[in-house]
């Protein structure tokens, strides 16, 4: 068994952890805090809807989640919703925090995405009951649409609103920004300095893990294999769950990797001995076992959809689960593991010692 606190959404003032205190202390100073992300909104004369990023993604599924949360706020579907995911710093809101880093984009650059749409929509609904003449609290956005909240009355679609309001501008209440467009900047309000305690929240979301793991080892061969894996994560809100299932997968697999595979090895002389992959072992999909998935969801009370990071995930506790599985299979010979990566012939040489310890003859 492993358990694990998954910490995510690094607040930027830990680095300066790295100071000397009196330094810190100098009245020119300038402290360090913050985590933020940004996105933008924006509806065209056609009704198309498109969702502009602050943040690149390596591969975690931006432009899916985004588009499932502006779909959900505006009643529209996932396929009406384009993300522009592309980073230019020139082009793009960007801070010290920006980027894909630490679990971030769960926690920080959902919301940022949540809260953009949230601001379109009212800015919708305010459009809408200017066009009906009624007060915008009678009204409600449901199935992409803004309509009464009871009984009949006009309808006003996304794409409708859309068209009035780039055709005819005039068309818009007093005081309405033409153009319709929101971008929200997401930020954690605890996201603070050290303190004159040299003592800082690192994080600004924190999960949690929990994960049991059966193994069985072949004493001869000292071969392992993996007979049952679970894995309980609480990541908040689960936005996506076949993305947040792909992301404890590879998690895993990396945490697997560094417990029985993975080792940079040298020679006497400082000579890289595993300089390839014909060398240097990594887990594939043979060697990927069946893992059973479970959540517990705790929303987090600091982001607007409840969720947290999950990017990391079972790659902190993987290592430790089994080793400590191991440790218990091979308990009676005395042996206990101290050092990864397991690999079979440094795990076979412990059993042999072992053995040798206790007496018991070579076959």
């Amino acid at each position: 068994m492993a358990l694990a606190v998954d910490p995510s959404v690094s607040n930027m003032g830990y680095v300066a952890t790295a100071l000397d205190p009196q330094l810190r202390a100098k009245p020119e100073y300038l402290p360090k805090s913050g985590a933020v992300d940004a996105a933008t909104i924006r509806v065209d004369p056609l009704g198309r809807v498109t969702a502009v990023l602050a943040t690149t993604p390596q591969g975690q599924g931006h432009q899916t989640v985004v588009s499932q949360i502006v779909a959900d706020e505006l009643g529209l579907t996932p396929e009406d919703v384009t993300v522009v995911d592309e980073m230019d710093t020139y082009t793009r809101f960007w801070s010290i925090s920006s980027g894909t880093y630490s679990s971030r984009f769960g926690s920080v650059g959902t919301s940022a995405a949540a809260l953009a749409a949230r601001k379109l929509k009212a800015k919708l609904i305010e459009y809408a009951a200017h066009l009906m003449e009624r007060p915008a609290a009678e009204l409600v956005f449901r199935d992409g649409a803004v309509r009464a909240r009871v009984g009949p009355g006009p309808s006003y679609s996304v794409k409708d609103l859309a068209g009035r309001a780039h055709w005819n501008t005039q068309s818009l209440p007093e005081g309405m920004e033409p153009g319709l467009q929101a971008t929200a900047v997401f930020g954690f309000t605890g996201s603070d300095a050290v303190d004159e305690n040299d003592c800082v929240n690192s994080s600004n979301t924190y999960g949690f893990i929990a994960e049991v793991m059966a193994v069985e080892v072949d004493p001869e061969t000292a071969a392992i294999k993996i007979l049952r894996y679970a894995s309980v994560h609480d990541a908040g809100t689960i936005i996506n769950p076949m993305i947040a299932e792909g992301q404890i997968y590879g998690g895993a697999l990396h945490g697997l990797g560094g417990a029985l595979f993975e080792e940079l090895q040298y020679d006497d002389d400082g000579q890289c001995l595993t300089g390839s992959f014909m060398d240097y072992l990594v887990p594939t999909a043979s060697e990927a076992p069946v893992i059973d998935i479970a959540h517990v969801v705790s929303p987090s009370p600091l982001t607007p959809l409840g969720s947290k990071g999950l990017g990391e995930s079972s790659s902190m506790t993987v290592p430790a689960a089994i080793a400590n599985a191991v440790s218990d299979a091979l308990g009676p010979l005395g042996v206990r593991i101290t050092e990864l990566p397991m690999s079979p012939t440094r795990l076979w040489e412990l059993i042999e010692r072992a053995k040798q310890a206790r007496g018991v003859p070579r076959p």
